[in-house]
């Protein structure tokens, strides 16, 4: 049996990228094999389990059975695919969808590559790409996340001309600003806002959580 360590469960809605609105029921994993060393302005706690969060350890069964209603259930961390998600997501069906926000530096065990990959309508992969970043991952990807400027350090971040890339060959991509942890960061959304409207195959993500004040 397969148990999950879960720094937080919440529900509420996506506010970001393809299914922003849209009520999801949240599953944030413990730990990340990215990490805050170089994920600098991170704002997510994933460093342990915070009970009185819905944090806890669980098996798919009983992270599965919490999340009723809803239909839309996020996998995210930290990396979600440092976990053993098979367990999971055998339980996608036309009753649930699975959610996967991952950094794309780890490829999934259950795909065998990125060529063979055929799109699941139940499980939907987000790649915000950090330092390491697979390309496979950006193959499988059903959408591409890139935060503006980056969330650290360095000039491993993908920026424009990654984002360009990705869309022109057929990709989705948002960017998205980084903000504070519960605001927004105005300089960085102007800079966004501007890059949309010069080229706009690429599409805004604004973390509209943080505009509403939920979590």
């Amino acid at each position: 049996m397969t148990i999950y360590r879960v720094a937080e469960r919440f529900k509420s809605v996506q506010g970001e990228g393809l299914f922003t609105g849209t009520p999801m029921a949240f599953v944030r994993f413990v730990g990340c094999s990215v990490g805050k060393k170089i994920c600098a302005s991170c704002d997510t706690m994933f460093d342990q389990e915070y009970p009185w969060q819905g944090g806890g350890v669980f098996t798919a069964e009983q992270l599965f059975d919490w999340a009723a209603p809803f239909k839309h259930i996020c996998l995210t961390g930290g990396e979600p695919l440092d976990q053993d998600l098979l367990p999971l997501l055998s339980t996608a069906s036309k009753e649930r969808v699975f959610h996967i926000e991952t950094s794309g530096t780890v490829f999934p065990s259950w795909i065998s590559s990125d060529q063979d990959y055929q799109h699941d309508p139940f499980v939907h992969i987000c790649v915000s790409p950090k330092p390491g970043w697979r390309q496979g991952m950006i193959a499988v990807a059903d959408e591409v996340k890139v935060i503006v400027p980056g969330l650290g350090p360095g000039d491993e971040w993908p920026g424009l001309s990654e984002a360009l890339t990705w869309a022109r060959s057929g990709k989705l991509v948002y960017i998205q600003p980084r903000n504070l942890r519960s605001e927004i960061d105005k300089v960085n959304l102007a800079m966004v806002l501007t890059v949309v409207q010069e080229h706009p195959e690429l599409r805004l993500s604004v973390q509209l959580h943080k505009y509403i004040h939920v979590s």
